[in-house]
């Protein structure tokens, strides 16, 4: 979502509750190491271990330990991990068979994250 303020009504709001600066500050500073992290994580990394930390980033961010659900297309997982989906789907596939991961369509259950976690 996006909020429009006028400048005047945001730097009053702020004058009235400075703590909100802290916490948009804190906001900002987050999603700036993610970013850092994912510039990172494909300039450095291969594609397996680029989706293995993606899934165990899903995993803590949706609180769900051994369960995640693709909230994005796989052609767009692909794109975000710098591949093709091709690639991504071989990957899957491996990742499968290697144990780690079983794929159900947008659901993707996690079954050894210690294997993911070393993938990383």
């Amino acid at each position: 979502s996006l909020i429009f303020f006028p400048r005047k009504r945001f730097v009053d709001l702020v004058d009235t509750i400075p703590s909100l600066v802290l916490n948009m500050l804190a906001v900002l500073s987050m999603r700036l190491r993610r970013f850092a992290t994912q510039i990172e994580n494909l300039s450095l990394k291969e594609v397996p271990a680029r989706l293995a930390g993606y899934l165990l980033y899903l995993s803590e961010e949706q609180n769900s330990p051994n369960r995640v659900m693709l909230e994005i297309s796989k052609g767009q997982l692909a794109s975000l991990l710098g591949t093709i989906p091709e690639t991504l789907s071989r990957i899957f596939a491996r990742m499968s068979g290697e144990g780690l991961i079983k794929v159900n369509g947008k659901e993707i259950d996690l079954l050894d994250l210690e294997g993911l976690e070393l993938k990383e």
